[in-house]
Order: C-alpha cells, then structure tokens, then sequence
C-alpha cells in the first residue's frame, strides 16, 4: 500500500514537470521572434539580414521564417526560411532580386515566425529609400549589361506635374512597345531583348507632355566558344583551340584562362601555357568570360599523343635531273629528331600528285619519274606516324624545272589510199618532247631487204610522208622525232601487202551517239599488243585520226574535236600484232544526222554564176538509195535587176500621173475659172409654147461681194434637157437668189421666137462691177435668130444700149429684152420642156 501511493505520487510529479516544461515551451515559442533586422541592396538584389531572440534557444524543433516583399504597398513576393535548432542564435540571411530596379519604386519586407503551430506577429517592416525624381523623366536602370535572349523591365518615373507619353527602346518595333502603369508617377516597360545593337549601345527614352531623357542599356553575348581541342606543337607547352562562332561589329574584350591562369590569344586562334609533357591523360581546362557573361570548357588528353608539328622549313633542292630530284629541309625544333615522322609532298605539274616518305627525324626525299623539261611546284607537310594526330601546315613552296632528254616515242599510223601508203604520227605534246623539235626522220626498207633502208627528213610542221611503196610486197617504217638533247626511241609500223587473195571485210552501218561513236567489236586471238581504231571521213580527203585500245579490252567510245554533224565517217578496227596490223571490222556512219526527215526542200546560198548539178539521195539505217538528179545553170542577175528597175520606173510615173490627174480633176472648176473664166451665158425663154433653150454654165464659187451678174432658170414639167429629168411640178433651179436680190418674172415665150432678158446688176458696194460688165460695159445683147431661108448671123449684135441711170436710191440695172427666132432643126435637136416664170435676180432697194 504505501509503495503504491509512493509510485502515484511519483507519477503525479513527473506528469507536473511534463505540464510545467510544456506550458514554459509554448511560452517561449511564443516570444520566440526575429530580432535586429537590416536591409540592404545591391542592384536590382535585396539582402535582409536578422537574429533570433533569446527565447528562441528553448525550441527544441525548426523555426520558420515566413517573409513577404511589397512593391508601392502592393504584395509582391512571399518565401520561407527554416531554422534548425543548431542554428538557432546565429544570425540568418535572406535575399531576392526584383524585376524592377530600386529606383523605380519603393520595396519594402516584413518578417515573422512561425514554431508548430504559434506564429508570431509581423515585425518591423522594412522600405529601402527610394531616390527623388528630378525635374525631367529618369529611365532605371541605368548603366547596366545585359545579355541578348533575356527579360528585362524599363522603367520611367515622371516628374510632379508632367504627364506621361511614351517609353520605347531604340530599335525595336513601337507596336510592341506597352508600358503599364505601376503607381502614381512611374510605369514600366518589359522588353525581350533579341538583338544586339549595331552602336555602342540601345537607347530608353521616355517622353512627357514637356520633356524627353533616357539611359543606355549594353546589350550584347557572352563569349562563344566551343569544341575546345587541346595539343602540343614543341613538346614543351600546351595549346588550346576552340570555335568562335559568333562575331560581332562591337570590339567586347573578353578575358581567357587556362588552367586558371590568365592567357593571351595567340594570332593563330589559340591559347598556350608552359607545361610538363608528360605519358597520360589530363584535364585541361579553358574559360572564357566578358562583361555579358562566361563560359568554361575542358578537354582530356594525352599530349604526348596529339603533337601537331611545325611544317619543314627552308625546303630546298639539292640534286637535279632530268627525271629525279632531290628536295632537303629542315626543323625548328629540336624535339623533331626523335619522333618517327612521315611527310607528304605535293608536287604540282598541272596536275597535283601526292607522295609519301617515311624515317625517324625525316628531313629529305628523292621525287623520281619526273618529266624532263618541265616545271614542278612543291610544298611539304609532316605529321607524326605513331598516333598520328593532324597535318602540319604546308612549308613554303619550291619551284624548279627538271633537265631535257630525248623526246618519247612517236605514236605512228598508217593510212592506205589508192596506190599510196601515208605514214603519220601524232605531234609530240609538251610533255612528251622534253624540249624543242628540231625535225623528224623517216627510214623504211622491204621486209626481204631489211639490209636496203630509205631515208627522209621531215620539217616540223608536218607530221605526215607519203610514200609510193609496191603494194605487193611488205614494208617495216620507222619513224624518230629530234630535238636538242637526241632523237626519241624508234617507233616501227609494218606495212602489210595489198594481196587480192585477201578476204575483204564488210562494211556494216553504226550511229552515233554523244557526239561520237560507241564501238564494240569480237576479240581476236591475234591481238597480242591489242587493237587500232582509226577513223576518217568517208568521200574526200582527210588526215586519218586513230585511237590504241589495250589487248583485254574490246569496246572503246570515239570522240573528236574534228566530227562534224552530217557527215559519214569511216571506221576501221585492226588488230596489232608483231607483225602488220590486221584489218577486224570496218563501219561507216554519221555523229549526228542534220537534214529533217520531213524536209522537202534545201536552200543552196551564196552560189556563183556557174552550172550546178544537184543530186538528191535518201539516207538510211542501211545505205542510200533512191537518187535523183539535176542541173540547173545560174545566170547573171543584170537583166532582172535591169528589168526590175524599168518596171519600178514606170509604176512611180503612173502613180505620179494618176495623182495629179485626180487634183486636177477634182479642182478643175476652179483652175479653169483663175486660167480663162467664162462669160455668162444668157438666160433663153421661149414664147408661145412656153418651149426655153436651156445653156450650162459653168461658174466657180465666190464670196457673196464677187456674184455680180446673176442668171437663174426654173423649168417646168416637161422633158429633159440636156440629161437633167424634171419631175413633174418640181421647179428645177440652177441657184438661190442671194441676199439683197429679189426675182422679176419675165413675160412668156412662144416658138420660134425667144426672149433673151438680160439684167445687170451692180456690185453691192458699188465699186466694183462684173467681169461680164468689164468687159462689155454698158451693152445690151440684140439676138435675132430667123428661121426658113433666113441666115443667121454667125454671133449675137451687139447694140449700144441706154447707160445706167443714177438715182437716188443707188444704181438701177438697164434691162433689155432680144428676140430671137429658132429655126426647126435647133429645136428639134434639143428636148422640148415646158416654161414657167422665168426671174432674173435683182437687187432689193437699200430700204429693204
């Protein structure tokens, strides 16, 4: 009983103790805050630091700090920092870099802790001082890098009483400029900056209503460099090379380490450093930074298996001859005499050809099959042949010309027309003469008289001799080229003999293709130095041209600068034997046909004057056929152009006769009129029967001042006269009374007498009279025409009539009236018509 009370009050104690630390706990955690808080800043980065105090140091689990950042009293930002128990009592660090810079507007942080489930209040709220604005826009932030592909935020703080306008970036598009408004007096602008500018830097600007500055913000990239590659050139030090690959217009300087320590880029793009060569591989590091930004590279190699040389130097020729040379060089270092070494030398002749020599310290080589008298260009390279890592540069290049010799030996042919053999052979080319032709020499002998040789020389510019040999017998030529230095080696052809006991070969049909011919043919055991193709045109004369095929080889394509399109060649294939060449096949074909099949017709120009004959023949996949011909003589072209001019001559003079005829035709009123103007005829009414005689008269157009004398008649319904037809009660009137004028009717006629009634009239004016009163003044016509046996007179009397009378009014016209009779023959031979009122045009009183 007693151990048991004693054990209930040991458990009443501890559960008080427990009660007891538990509430002291809670206290603590209660009072458990931050304590001595600063804030600082560095650029755009606020740093807050604070401790803990000491109530702190009872907690037996971790602390947080929760922290929140206000931008112009607007939450911007929250975080946490736990604290360890261990950490407690030290002093705690927190920082946050904004989007904006400091200046722009004010930032402020509160502090506040939190231990389970107590949390403490906020403490002291801290705000960085914020800079005062000027009287003009300030642009934050300012003098300040940044690097292409990044955010950046701009902004303007307006001064008190401006408003704002704008805020952009030099260089890029206004559209995507957007600036927002983020208190009372600043608003920023966030650009994605993707270029860098081709000046020193891009402008900010901000515009009020009054004002305008900016800032400058350096855009640009850090170094660029990659595929870091790291050897050695002297076996004494390291050198690093690596891509560039971005270059700008703008000088940044950049700053290169190797194995941390500072380097110098060399002109040939790398970086070295003094070190130890050693077998095994290292890590070589290399770094690369600018005010934009850095960058670090590594390799891992072993030097001693990546030695880049030095190129040879001083590359010299020591012996020289006509077709080997010997090249000498030398190294700068000294490490180079150890190494086993190959080199490669280009030689160049026209065309490169590159050789390899091998040796430990390789510092010659012997170049052999060289052409004589030619002009070589060498360089050298050497690299290492154990691990072989990369070439050296080529060395300097060497030139030389080899020595002369004799030339090489001719290519000779044959070519067999009528009863003549044609020796020839090809022009030595440059590389063939090894130096100046002098002559060529021709020896030939019967193949039963090898003892008996002919000889001839041969000028240089031919390079062919013909030969008139006995067909029947066989013949060995040889032919020899000379120049300074001897004559080329011998080259020999045999001659075969023309038996007619030899079977002919046919002659079968190729076409060409590609400008020139495939050819293909069956071997021959006989072949043993292989086969000649040789080619000609088939009519008219030609220098053969031939090509040598090696002995396993039975096909060959043939192409010359000679072909010709529409022109059939010749080909022949022989066999080459120790002996004469042997005659295989022979065809015959065109490179390409020119005349369409479809023509019908062919121009032949610039023909002299001559007598031509024309033969016409179809051309097939088997020959031709169907000929047709013709002959035609080419006369001189005098006659023709004779007669050509004659008939030109002739139609220029009708087409000029025709065309003055037709002016004169259309204006012939008027020249007759201004040549000899006629007198006006006068007006005939007749009596009785009302039966007039009608006169044409012929008049040209005037101004209305001019028409003095004027004579009208009106013709009733009767029948025509003179071709005019008068419809019934249709007035035929010959002119209109012009103004000023009025009409008087005259008494009427009848047959046979007639009345002439002819009045003059005064110019308007008065000043100027008719052309019939000018020359007639003042006359009036007395016509007397009798008829029967009566004669009359061969003209009119002219009576001296009653001169004008003056008058007030103007001058009035002295009217007189003639009769005059008709005998029946003049009546009868003009168509009878029926008279009305004749007037005669008078002049209207000036009252009018």
């Amino acid at each position: 009983m007693p151990f048991v009370m004693e054990k209930g009050i040991m458990m009443i104690t501890l559960l008080l103790l427990s009660l007891f630390f538990k509430s002291t706990q809670e206290h603590d955690a209660l009072h458990c805050e931050p304590q001595n808080l600063t804030i600082n800043s560095s650029g755009q980065m606020i740093l807050l630091t604070w401790e803990d105090k000491p109530s702190c140091s009872a907690l037996h689990d971790v602390l947080i700090y929760e922290l929140e950042v206000f931008i112009e009293d607007k939450k911007e930002y929250n975080d946490e920092v736990a604290v360890t128990p261990d950490q407690i009592e030290s002093t705690h660090s927190w920082n946050w870099t904004s989007y904006l810079a400091l200046e722009c507007a004010s930032h402020s942080v509160r502090l506040s802790s939190r231990y389970k489930n107590h949390k403490s209040r906020w403490k002291q709220n801290l705000t960085l001082p914020v800079l005062k604005t000027s009287e003009n826009p300030e642009v934050y932030p300012k003098d300040r890098e940044f690097k292409v592909g990044s955010n950046v935020t701009f902004c303007c703080v307006v001064p008190e009483g401006e408003f704002f306008e704008n805020l952009r970036l030099t260089g890029y598009p206004r559209e995507k400029m957007n600036p927002i408004p983020i208190g009372n007096r600043t608003y920023a602008l966030t650009v994605h900056l993707n270029q860098s500018p081709k000046d020193s830097c891009t402008q900010v600007k901000c515009t009020t209503n009054t004002s305008e500055n900016g800032a400058c913000a350096d855009i640009g990239y850090p170094p660029d460099v990659s595929d870091l590659k790291c050897e050695t050139e002297d076996l004494e030090s390291v050198i690093c090379h690596w891509k560039e690959e971005r270059d700008t217009d703008l000088p940044i300087k950049t700053e290169y380490q190797l194995l941390g320590s500072l380097c110098t880029k060399e002109p040939n793009g790398g970086c070295s450093q003094k070190v130890q060569v050693d077998v095994g591989c290292r890590n070589w590091t290399f770094t690369a930074q600018n005010k934009f930004g850095k960058v670090e590279l590594s390799d891992t190699a072993d030097l001693t298996k990546r030695v880049h040389m030095f190129p040879p130097k001083e590359v010299t020729v020591s012996t020289l001859n006509a077709r080997n040379v010997s090249l000498e060089w030398r190294w700068t270092k000294q490490q180079y005499n150890h190494l086993n070494i190959k080199c490669q030398i280009n030689i160049s002749n026209g065309e490169n050809t590159i050789i390899e020599k091998f040796g430990v310290g390789l510092k010659f080589a012997v170049l052999n099959d060289l052409i004589p008298d030619w002009t070589y260009n060498v360089t050298v390279r050497c690299g290492t042949t154990q691990h072989f890592w990369i070439w050296s540069n080529y060395s300097t290049s060497v030139n030389f010309q080899t020595k002369g010799d004799v030339p090489d030996a001719l290519d000779v042919w044959m070519q067999m027309k009528d009863n003549q053999i044609i020796i020839t052979w090809k022009i030595p080319l440059a590389n063939q003469s090894h130096g100046h032709i002098r002559a060529y020499e021709v020896t030939w002998t019967n193949t039963t008289e090898r003892e008996r040789r002919n000889r001839t020389k041969v000028v240089l510019n031919n390079h062919s001799l013909a030969l008139s040999l006995d067909t029947a017998e066989e013949y060995i030529v040889t032919v020899t080229a000379r120049n300074i230095n001897g004559s080329s080696s011998p080259s020999t052809i045999t001659i075969p003999s023309l038996n007619p006991d030899i079977i002919r070969v046919n002659t079968s049909w190729i076409i060409g293709s590609g400008g020139g011919f495939n050819l293909s043919w069956s071997a021959s055991p006989t072949a043993s130095c292989g086969y000649i193709v040789d080619w000609c045109p088939t009519l008219g004369q030609c220098i053969v041209e031939w090509k040598k095929v090696p002995p396993n080889d039975t096909k060959t394509s043939i192409f010359s600068k000679n072909f010709k399109g529409g022109l059939r060649y010749s080909l022949s294939v022989y066999a080459c034997t120790q002996g004469a060449p042997v005659l295989l096949e022979r065809r015959e074909g065109y490179v390409s046909e020119e005349n369409n099949p479809e023509a019908t017709s062919l121009t032949a120009r610039n023909l002299k004057i001559s007598s031509y004959t024309f033969t016409v023949k179809a051309q097939t996949a088997v020959g031709e056929c169907g000929a047709a011909v013709t002959t035609y003589i080419l006369n001189s072209l005098t006659d023709y152009y004779l007669i050509k001019v004659v008939f030109i001559s002739l139609a220029f003079v009708f087409g000029l006769l025709s065309f003055i005829t037709t002016l004169c035709y259309r204006h012939w009123t008027c020249i007759k009129q201004r040549v000899y103007p006629t007198i006006p005829k006068p007006v005939l009414t007749s009596q009785g029967e009302h039966r007039c005689l009608s006169r044409h008269m012929d008049h040209c157009h005037h101004s209305e001042a001019d028409i003095v004398d004027v004579l009208e008649l009106h013709l009733g319904a009767g029948a025509p006269i003179n071709k005019y037809a008068s419809q019934e009660k249709m007035p035929f009137v010959f002119a209109q009374p012009p103004k000023g004028y009025h009409i008087q009717p005259l008494k009427k006629c009848t047959p046979p007498c007639l009345t002439l009634t002819t009045t003059a009239i005064p110019s308007p004016s008065g000043l100027q009279s008719s052309p019939l009163r000018s020359v007639f003044p003042n006359l009036s016509y007395n016509l007397i025409i009798e008829r029967g046996d009566k004669q009359s007179n061969s003209g009119p009397e002219l009576q001296e009539g009653t001169s004008l009378e003056k008058r007030s009014g103007g001058f009035q016209p002295q009217v007189h009236t003639e009769t005059f009779s008709v005998n029946q023959e003049e009546e009868d031979a003009e168509s009878p018509m029926s008279c009305v009122s004749t007037y005669i045009l008078l002049p209207q009183s000036p009252s009018r």
